[in-house]
């Protein structure tokens, strides 16, 4: 059966750079915690005001 990850990373009004760091972040936290990146979806809340980047992860339970 598999488990699935989601992370949420905010990219409005932020820099391509800090977002960019936020995503390799993450990928490299779930790496380590042994989750397997599958897709990025972004995302946009509040009438197109707020943005975000949904990171999907998945791995077989244990």
């Amino acid at each position: 059966m598999l488990e699935y990850k989601v992370v949420d990373i905010r990219a409005t009004g932020r820099t391509p750079e800090t977002v960019g760091a936020d995503m390799e972040k993450a990928l490299n936290d779930a790496a380590a915690e042994g989750w397997i990146y599958r897709d990025t979806r972004p995302i946009i809340y509040n009438s197109s005001t707020t943005g975000y980047f949904l990171v999907l992860f998945d791995r077989e339970r244990s």
